[in-house]
């Protein structure tokens, strides 16, 4: 007999880095539709600083596999939002580069 499961995925609460990348493609949203005209609105409306803002968008340029390393959590531990989010090189074999894969 198969023993149910009593956790789902969506009973288990988002990691901070998979916040930041919901908030990144949230604000980029807001922004390609003209919701939001700038990101300096953006961070007045959320209450936070235009920078946070631009490091999160950031995020959107991340390679597919770094994104799904972060949704699946496996991304290495010793990645942080910081490295991931400021300077983020655009190609995306210069980001993997900075990823240190097991």
């Amino acid at each position: 007999m198969v023993e149910p499961c009593n956790s789902v995925p969506w009973d288990n609460m988002p990691t901070p880095l998979q916040l930041a990348l919901a908030r990144g493609h949230r604000w980029l949203a807001m922004l390609e539709s003209g919701e939001a005209k700038s990101m300096k609105e953006i961070a007045r409306r959320e209450g936070v600083d235009d920078s946070y803002v631009s490091r999160m968008v950031n995020l959107t340029t991340l390679a597919p596999n770094i994104v799904a390393a972060i949704l699946d959590e496996t991304l290495p531990p010793e990645v942080t939002l910081f490295e991931l989010a400021a300077g983020t090189p655009l190609l995306w074999e210069e980001q993997r580069g900075r990823v240190e894969w097991d």
